[in-house]
């Protein structure tokens, strides 16, 4: 995982890259427009209300993922030359608007540098008990809300597996909030997880999900 791998491309011009520090801010922007967009549907047990970039506990998680060597970033291709070429700051246009301006006018999320999506790869979460074997635990991952489609969700997990694979490992872990009618307990269904134990941290509703990989790394049916 280190700097001078290749990007992985993906359908759309979406590519992969490892992630550093400096990806810190547009990680924390696309958790500020999920965080919108789950307030818009009324479904603040995730998050809650305040955006993540403005929460010194976020930021710092934020900045310890970047920094662990297990970050992967997804840049679509086209955005980022439309920034390059028309936008200033490393910012590029986004449907997605809070309510969070002055005198409560809708401001504009932008994503930055063109980042579409991150995922986070290592050991399991602080609050999850550790595998009885070797695994390797899917921290974190989002992708922008504007680029639904566009497969990136599915790219980020077959990186992951892609990394169990050459570590050897035949186990991937994620949990994810199961409140709000576990949406995000079904999108990993769909992608081949298997649900385990559930939890409960602080009243955050939690469920542990697995997938086990063959030899090649690709999901046992």
């Amino acid at each position: 995982m280190s700097a001078g791998v290749p990007p992985k491309v993906a359908i759309g011009g979406v590519t992969l890259r490892p992630g550093t520090v400096e990806d810190v801010p547009a990680m924390l922007r696309l958790m500020d427009i999920a965080t919108d967009w789950l307030v818009k549907k009324g479904q603040t047990g995730q998050w809650g209300t305040g955006r993540p970039s403005e929460n010194t506990a976020r930021v710092k998680q934020a900045t310890e993922k970047a920094e662990s060597g297990g970050t992967w970033i997804a840049v679509d291709t086209n955005l980022s030359s439309r920034t390059e070429n028309s936008l200033s700051g490393g910012e590029v246009e986004s449907p997605y608007k809070s309510t969070d301006g002055p005198g409560g006018q809708d401001q504009e999320l932008s994503i930055i540098n063109g980042v579409v999506g991150a995922l986070t790869v290592g050991q399991a979460n602080p609050y999850v008990q550790p595998a009885a074997e070797p695994e390797l635990y899917i921290q974190f991952l989002i992708s922008d809300r504007a680029s639904s489609g566009k497969g990136i969700g599915t790219l980020l997990l077959e990186q992951a597996r892609k990394l169990a694979r050459e570590t050897g490992v035949s186990l991937l872990r994620v949990d994810c909030y199961a409140g709000d009618g576990g949406g995000l307990v079904r999108y990993y269904e769909s992608q081949g997880f298997e649900r385990t134990e559930a939890f409960e941290v602080n009243g955050w509703p939690g469920q542990i999900l697995i997938q086990r990989l063959d030899k090649n790394g690709e999901p046992k049916n």
